[in-house]
């Protein structure tokens, strides 16, 4: 019996003594990981992966040395501790026409700067002239005299900040979304005809198309769409005749010659502003009425095949076209 519990008492001595080692193997086994991950570092950060090659890919005007300058990078700088962001704000916020920049480390020793340029989409006034945005509302230039030639002209944003290569901001805020919106869609429609927009009237926002076209195209919502709608419409108007034309809903556009509409908007105004006699003659009193506003007195035909419009007779008729149907019918 005492052999046995002998032999017992050394096989719970072995097993903590191999508990003991497994522990200490353990605790050296990561002390040497941890200092070989500490020296791999420190050496990664001073002596390997220094630059040596900077490839600069610019679509600006400004040099690709004063670009790199401006970065903040230099050579032999650590590639691991370079702060990529950081040096590509520091570029946009130096170069106006920097659209877009991004600065790549590719190891193990080179740094590539891509920088590309900024297309400039519209003038938008101010009262000591135009200032010209891209279509993501930075602010390339301030132009003191005429608005560059080629770009449209919006007016009514009425611009609270607008310091060269930073985004435009407006006194008000929500119409900086707005501009963003509208300036995104001239940029994608790509249409030459269209001059200058109006954004006084967020709900009635204004598009000249040339010199002889008006268009009432609401908000700026699905704006790229109603630009497009216009443009397919004027396609089929008569050639050197002026028109108003306005958007109705989401699918049909009215079209009014330009002599009709602002006979409308004389008389209108006329019978709005029309003073009333109240009283008898000798004590008269004129009392301004309010008069509700009509639709235009003409008639309106409605036609209903893919983009097509209806041309209109001579001072009579609004054409109305509504896509997407198969009929057409007159209505009174």
């Amino acid at each position: 019996m005492r052999d046995i519990e002998k032999t017992n008492v050394r096989r719970k001595q072995n097993a903590k003594r191999k508990r003991r080692r497994t522990r200490r193997r353990t605790a050296y086994v990561t002390l040497v990981a941890v200092l070989v991950l500490g020296i791999g570092i420190t050496l990664s950060m001073t002596l390997f992966f220094n630059i040596t090659d900077i490839v600069v890919h610019n679509g600006t005007d400004v040099p690709d040395e004063d670009i790199v300058a401006l970065s903040g990078i230099s050579y032999q700088d650590n590639l691991v501790r370079l702060d990529s962001a950081i040096a590509a704000e520091r570029i946009r916020s130096k170069v106006a026409y920097a659209e877009k920049v991004t600065v790549r480390r590719v190891f193990p020793s080179t740094v590539e700067i891509n920088v590309e340029k900024a297309e400039p989409v519209a003038n938008i006034s101010q009262s000591y002239g135009y200032l010209l945005v891209s279509a993501s509302n930075r602010v390339l230039e301030e132009l003191k005299g005429e608005p560059r030639a080629g770009l449209i002209i919006i007016s009514g944003y009425n611009p609270a900040l607008g310091t060269i290569g930073m985004v435009l901001k407006s006194e008000d805020e929500k119409r900086d979304n707005v501009l963003k919106t509208l300036t995104s869609a001239v940029s994608e429609c790509n249409n030459e005809q269209i001059v200058s927009i109006d954004m006084t009237d967020q709900s009635d926002i204004l598009v000249q198309f040339g010199e002889d076209v008006q268009f009432h195209m609401g908000s700026a919502s699905d704006a790229v769409y109603k630009l497009q709608f216009a443009a397919e419409a004027i396609k089929q108007l008569i050639p050197g005749r002026k028109y108003v034309l306005t958007m109705i809903g989401n699918n049909q556009i009215s079209e009014v010659p330009m002599e009709a509409y602002e006979r409308y908007q004389q008389k209108d105004q006329a019978e709005t502003s029309a003073p009333a006699v109240t009283g008898t003659a000798a004590n008269a009193v004129p009392a301004l009425t309010t008069v509700q506003t009509a639709a235009l007195p003409v008639p309106v035909l409605t036609t209903t095949s893919e983009m097509p419009l209806i041309p209109v007779p001579p001072q009579t008729q609004t054409a109305v076209f509504v896509p997407e149907t198969q009929t057409t019918s007159p209505q009174n």
